[in-house]
Parts: structure tokens; C-alpha cells; sequence
């Protein structure tokens, strides 16, 4: 019987992966569904008089649904955060002001559009701040001769560092996998400095040192706003305060709202900060039911009878040294694209707490696992709707900008996986 359960478990991964991989079936809808088959395979019962007895309807469904409650609520106020940085203009004055300062060289264009694009991410996240990035960046780097598809994929490396160090980001971690909040702080500094050269190397390895830019195609700088040079630094003020000043991320982010709102428009905050809010939600209601779907999934497969299922099996199979630690996530980090299950908004999420129960690595060593292959993802997957914007805007195919980051993408899992087998395993 045990057998059978364990079968139709895996057969339910699996299924979900080819349906999410084919998109026949959106994440949003696949992960609670699996959620609660998974549970119902482990024989895990539907209803029950006894309070103590997990559940379907109790401990998957309702319990699974707010477990990531806290992820939730700072995901909103960064949301909030990101449309009062886009409303005041922000973002635009930052990519213009790094092109100004850049100068007319390809390569000086592309390091500096690349590490405005990074500091705009520390604060937004989602695909209306893409949108608004690649409607300006985009043109900037072409118009220097950059290759359409590196220009595309700049913008995509500039997101993935920011979002390292984006402190909304940083509560998915502690609420699914337990993670400490100061090694993921820590270890963000580490990934940003991997990231960083890496995309220095790609950069170099790309653009044409000897293009000059052609500054004609600097479209739409007359209606740009006036934008204070203390207002350009407010994207780092989160990053800052959590840092440094120990501050949890949440107040982090409500402070740099009312700063931000104080700073560029002090007679209007009011309407500033509640319009932010209004929006803001709207912006990550996707993301609010993703986040959901995901609780569901995390309680049907750390349920106790799905536990005692799949434990034996994961611990077989979970390295226990550290270089087959390295290896296996550095030759596995491909598994995040096209929703794959090293995806950690996708199935990634489910294994990373089937991993942790399994007992074979710790909760730092299955995090930051799951965060090398998220820079896979962040930057490389074609399914991702960020790169599917940067594509269109640089009118290139998305599985260009595939084939030109993934062996990049790859290289910083590994360094990412090397730090963490070094001082986290």
C-alpha cells in the first residue's frame, strides 16, 4: 500500500511539471490542486472531529492558505514602495542620469544602464516596473550598437541583482524552508558579489568595447520628470535600514514609502500614498493567490503522513558531502526553467520542505540551493513574463536570451552553491 502511495506522490509531481512545463495549467491553479492530492495519496483524511488530527480541509487548505501570511504582507508594502518610486519618476531619472554619466561608450552604457537597472530592483519588483525599465533601457543600449539580445539580457541581470538584495523578497525563505533572516542577509551579500562579476564577465564578453552610442534615439527625455538627486537614492534606503540599522523589513519599507512621498511631493502625500496603496495591491494580487497555492503545497507534503511517506526516498537520494552537493544543484540548476521543480514559485517550494524533513541538510544548505537556481531562473527562463517583455522590446526571440545568459546563469549557481557548501552545509 505504502508503495502505491508513493507512486501515485511522485506521479502527481510529475504530472504537475509536465502541466505547468506545456502550460497547460497555470502555477496559480497547479500548486493548490497537487497541494491537496498529494495529501488525500498520503492518506491524509479529508475532515475530522479531532482537532488534533491534520487534515485536508484543516491543516492543507486553510492553514496552507496563510501560511505564508508574513511573505504576503511584505511582498504588499514593497509593492506599495515600487509604485510610489514609479509614480515620482524615479526609476526613469535613474536609468537617464547612469546613460548621461556613462558617455558615449558601449561598454561604460552597459555597465552603467545594467547597475541602474540593479538599484531600481532593490525596491520593485513585478512587470509593470520591467515594462517601464525596458521601454527606456532598452532603446539607450541599442542605440549604442549593444546586440539586441545582450541588451535584453542586461536588463534581465540587472533585475537579478537588485532582486538579491530587495528585502521583500528575503520572507518567502523563512516562511517555507525556516531559513535564519541573518544568513539570508548574509548570504544576499555573498550571491550580489557572484552576480555582479559575473555580469561584468558577460558584459565584456559581449559588447563591443569600440561602438560609440548614437544619442538620437534618446526618445521621450523632454517629458521626463525633475527628479532631486536625494529622490534617485531612495531605492536603497530599504536595503540600508535592514542592513545596517537591523530593521525587519517591513518597517524598512513603510519608512522609505513616507520618506519617498515626503521627499518628491510633501503637499500631496496623502494622495501619493494611498493611490501607491490601491495600485500597489492590484499589482500583486497575482502574487498574493501564487503565494496561496504555494502554502497549500507546503502543508501537503510536510503533512505528517506525507512526511513518513517521502522521507526515506529524499534521504537516499539528498547528497550528505559537500561537493555532490555542489555538483548535483550546479548540474540540476536548469530544472527552475519553464516552472520546473527547482523553481522555488513553482514545486521548488514543495521538495525544498520534503528536502529539510528528509534531515539530510540543514535548512541553510536547502535554502540557498533553492536560491542558486533561482538565479537560473530569474535570469534565463523563457517562461518568466520579464523576459518576455524584455524580448519584445528588443524584438528578440526569448530562447536567444536562453542560449546567451543559461551558461552564465549556471556559472553563478555554482559560486553560489561553492559559498554555501564552504560555510552554510
Amino acid at each position: 500500500m505504502q508503495t502505491l502511495q508513493v507512486i501515485l506522490i511522485l506521479a502527481v509531481f510529475i504530472a504537475g511539471v509536465v502541466l505547468m512545463m506545456t502550460k497547460k495549467l497555470p502555477a496559480i491553479l497547479a500548486l493548490p490542486v497537487m497541494g491537496i492530492l498529494i495529501a488525500a495519496f498520503a492518506g491524509v483524511p479529508f475532515m475530522s472531529s479531532d482537532k488534533e488530527v491534520q487534515t485536508i480541509t484543516g491543516f492543507v487548505i486553510t492553514s496552507g492558505a496563510a501560511k505564508l501570511s508574513g511573505t504576503i504582507v511584505v511582498t504588499i508594502f514593497g509593492a506599495i514602495f515600487a509604485r510610489v518610486i514609479q509614480k515620482e519618476g524615479i526609476s526613469d531619472a535613474i536609468i537617464r542620469k547612469a546613460a548621461e554619466l556613462a558617455g558615449d561608450k558601449s561598454t561604460a552604457i552597459a555597465l552603467a544602464i545594467t547597475a541602474a537597472t540593479a538599484i531600481i530592483f532593490t525596491a520593485m519588483s513585478g512587470a509593470g516596473p520591467v515594462i517601464m525599465v525596458s521601454q527606456i533601457a532598452i532603446p539607450l543600449m541599442l542605440s549604442a550598437g549593444i546586440a539586441p539580445v545582450v541588451a535584453a539580457s542586461l536588463v534581465l541581470f540587472g533585475l537579478n541583482i537588485g532582486l538579491l538584495f530587495n528585502v521583500s523578497q528575503y520572507q518567502l525563505y523563512v516562511d517555507t524552508i525556516g531559513m535564519d533572516m541573518e544568513v539570508i542577509k548574509t548570504s544576499s551579500l555573498v550571491m550580489g558579489i557572484i552576480c555582479i562579476v559575473v555580469t561584468i564577465v558577460y558584459i565584456f564578453m559581449n559588447v563591443k568595447k569600440t561602438q560609440t552610442a548614437n544619442w538620437a534615439a534618446k526618445t521621450g527625455e523632454a517629458n521626463a520628470k525633475n527628479v532631486s538627486p536625494v529622490a534617485m537614492f531612495m531605492p536603497i534606503v530599504p536595503v540600508l535600514l535592514v542592513f545596517i540599522f537591523k530593521l525587519d523589513a517591513n518597517t524598512a519599507l513603510l519608512i522609505a514609502i513616507i520618506v519617498t512621498a515626503l521627499i518628491t511631493k510633501p503637499s500631496e502625500i496623502v494622495q501619493v500614498i494611498s493611490s501607491s496603496v490601491v495600485e500597489g495591491i492590484k499589482d500583486i494580487a497575482g502574487v498574493i493567490a501564487l503565494m496561496m497555492g504555494i502554502g497549500i503545497l507546503l502543508n501537503g507534503v510536510s503533512a505528517q503522513n506525507t512526511s513518513a511517506l517521502m522521507q526515506p526516498i529524499i534521504s537516499a537520494i539528498l547528497p550528505s558531502k559537500r561537493f555532490l552537493y555542489v555538483v548535483l544543484f550546479t548540474i540540476l540548476s536548469p530544472l527552475a526553467l519553464y516552472r520546473g521543480p527547482l523553481n522555488m514559485y513553482g514545486l521548488g517550494s514543495g521538495l525544498a520542505n520534503i528536502f529539510l524533513q528528509a534531515g539530510t541538510l540543514s535548512a541553510s544548505a536547502v535554502g540557498m540551493a533553492l536560491r542558486s537556481t533561482s538565479v537560473v531562473q530569474c535570469v534565463s527562463d523563457p517562461t518568466n513574463t520579464q523576459n518576455v517583455i524584455v524580448a519584445d522590446y528588443a524584438k528578440v526571440d526569448v530562447n536567444d536570451i536562453l542560449k546567451s545568459t543559461l551558461p552564465y546563469t549556471m556559472v553563478m549557481a555554482l559560486g553560489i552553491l561553492i559559498y554555501a557548501a564552504a560555510v552554510l552545509f
